[in-house]
């Protein structure tokens, strides 16, 4: 859910009066523009062969000649299956492709708006629906001119699209999002939603629409419904409504978006396959060993009634050096309910509620963001997406933001919040070097409502550091790369009650999923990850792996949980861009259960989507998925 900005009158008549950033020279193209996996290095030779080209090497500032769009179906001859199962799949129109290429026939070859247009393709809504992107420069007619070939290739776009997040306790959640992400061609999507947890599935629709007509503008809407699993009756709903233009280009000067959505419906934590329990272990709870007393538990879960509304409209400056300024304003309510069992001690209730329910609250007001970035790419493979091409930024990332509420405006209290961040990325070789820090610092001003530590005037109700490093080493003897990631959460003030989860599907594999809640988080993991093999068109590759961290309420109860493991990784172009991951982790040190009073298991697996952890970034995300955001994978 985003804060939403806007400033004073006489700031946004400045920003309405300024004058466009002379492009006087352009930024340069991504730092090894050349990197090409096998997989996509055969892909561009077949097309120029096909084509019957030849490539340029030197294309910058050529004329333009043609543009010719090669659309990959998705099963090709060096696929495991049969290519007559494309004619139950439509291929992406020339059109859509031609519209989101920024060079036009008769112009001159520009490598920066090569790469916006390489980005943008990537963002194609879908699962990504473009898994290889490809644009590459061929000789014309003269020496003067080029021919520019762009390559995409599709993946199947009537998708069962599921997800999995297993471990050895059991099901945490399974996941289909039925659809077809590529209606009549034109990377619309039409999707079901079917979600399986262990006390409740939902079932939902969706419809995007990427682009109205030729216009830049976008669509998404989205309902899901929420059953209970024992009762068979709905217990709650969630969905949005987004539309808007967004930054699509780094030239573009204008975006703008709104958005509505709301949530109602009731969040539990699932704990090895099983909701979790909360479990009171203070001395009047204690007693024999083995199961804690009935009244001393009760289940974790509590009701989420969650509704915002926002409008934002961003004015971005320069060409290399980006200034965006984002003037918004949101309205967001949140409230949280707990339905206890009426034989559970009400202490225990009561200690539930202060540990780990959020507080309810209700923000009304504007906000003003400031970010600034350097528009300097490294090109990669390997990194998150195995053998597909990748993009990160380079140089510093810069986010400040204030965003005041106001209880005249109908918020609950007064609140003058402040969030900061600043990250900074050096490629090393063909690896990257990331450090980042973000802050945030919420001053209350009113006097109702207030927390009890708080004094007559103006105090700190809320407030956050958080210091990440992540480093993806250069390929080392051709064999792979190490890769370490480390982040500190503190909140040193937290009115609100935010808590985070730890353990199984990422940061701790060996230990239950969800097993340690608490508000602040110390983590750190390093992966020894293989280059990608590619085996019948697919893409394996293996990970050994080492985990540590927790997390915890207060410092004292901090402690160093370690894991150790392996796992594998695919990527299959013709189905998905993304990383399928199998994991089976060993804890070192196995604590006790409090819900069981056992230890917990010797070993936990779990299989899913997505590296166990990417690449961070503090750098805003984009409310549309076909705006720009800081990394392109």
């Amino acid at each position: 859910m985003r804060t939403l900005r806007w400033t004073t009158p006489s700031l946004i008549a400045a920003l309405l009066a300024a004058p466009s950033v002379a492009h006087a020279q352009a930024p340069p193209p991504a730092e090894r523009l050349g990197v090409y996996s096998p997989y996509e290095q055969q892909t561009i030779e077949d097309a120029m062969r096909d084509q019957h080209l030849l490539r340029d090497a030197f294309p910058e500032g050529k004329i333009i000649e043609r543009i010719e769009i090669v659309a990959l179906r998705p099963f090709e001859q060096r696929d495991i299956l049969p290519r007559w199962l494309n004619v139950f799949h439509v291929t992406t129109r020339e059109s859509v492709i031609r519209n989101e290429v920024l060079l036009h026939e008769g112009g001159r070859y520009e490598q920066d708006r090569v790469d916006d247009t390489i980005r943008n393709l990537r963002r194609l809504p879908g699962v990504p629906q473009l898994s290889a992107v490809l644009v590459i420069a061929a000789m014309g007619s003269t020496p003067d001119r080029i021919v520019l070939l762009v390559i995409t290739k599709d993946v199947w776009s009537l998708r069962l699209n599921w997800n999995l997040v297993a471990d050895s306790g059991g099901l945490d959640q399974l996941a289909f999002q039925p659809s077809e992400t590529n209606f009549l061609g034109t990377h619309q999507i039409l999707a079901g939603t079917f979600i399986l947890e262990p006390s409740a599935y939902t079932l939902g629709l969706g419809y995007f629409v990427p682009r109205l007509g030729d216009s830049r503008v976008t669509l998404a809407a989205n309902a899901d419904v929420m059953v209970n699993r024992g009762t068979n009756s709905p217990e709650g709903t969630y969905g949005q409504l987004v539309a808007g233009q967004p930054l699509f280009s780094g030239r573009t000067e204008w975006s703008w978006d709104a958005t509505v959505a709301w949530q109602d419906a009731v969040l539990r934590r699932y704990v090895n396959g099983s909701l979790s329990d909360y479990v009171d272990t203070s001395p009047r709870c204690a007693g024999t060993s083995g199961p804690p007393p009935a009244r001393c538990v009760l289940p974790f879960q509590f009701r989420s009634r969650i509704y915002t509304t926002s409008y934002e409209v961003t004015r971005s400056f320069g060409w290399d050096l980006k200034h965006d300024f984002t003037l918004a304003a949101t309205l967001n309510r949140a409230v949280y309910e707990i339905n206890a069992p009426a034989t559970t001690d009400a202490q225990t209730v009561a200690d539930f509620v202060s540990q780990d329910v959020p507080v309810s609250d209700t923000r009304v007001g504007p906000s003003l963001q400031y970010h600034t970035y350097q528009r300097r790419f490294v090109r990669v493979i390997d990194f998150d997406t195995l053998a597909l091409q990748e993009d990160y930024r380079l140089g510093h990332d810069i986010v400040a933001r204030v965003y005041p509420s106001f209880r005249g405006l109908g918020a609950t209290r007064d609140v003058l919040g402040f969030y900061g961040a600043a990250q900074y990325s050096w490629a090393v070789r063909d690896g990257l070097f990331r450090v980042a820090f973000q802050s945030t610092t919420e001053e209350q001003l009113s006097q109702t409502s207030r927390p009890t530590w708080c004094g007559s005037g103006a105090c700190t109700s809320d407030a956050s550091l958080q210091p990440t490093a992540h480093l993806v080493t250069p390929t080392i003897a051709g064999l792979g790369r190490i890769v370490v990631d480390g982040t500190f959460l503190y909140r040193w003030r937290n009115y609100l009650n935010q808590t985070n989860i730890l353990g199984g599907d990422d940061r701790l594999r060996g230990f239950p999923t969800n097993f340690f809640v608490g508000s602040n988080v110390l983590s750190y993991n390093v992966e020894a990850r293989s280059r990608p093999v590619e085996i019948l068109s697919c893409e394996l590759a293996g990970v050994a792996f080492y985990d540590a961290g927790d997390a915890y309420i207060a410092s004292s109860q901090f402690q160093p949980y370690q894991s150790v493991g392996v796992g594998l990784r695919a990527v299959f172009p013709w189905l998905d861009r993304t990383v399928f991951r199998a994991d089976i982790g060993f804890p070192l040190y196995r604590p006790i259960d409090p819900s069981t009073g056992v230890p917990i298991p010797p070993y936990s697996f779990l299989l899913s989507f997505t590296q166990a952890f990417v690449t961070p970034t503090v750098a805003p995300t984009p409310v549309l998925a076909t705006g720009q955001g800081a990394d392109a994978p």
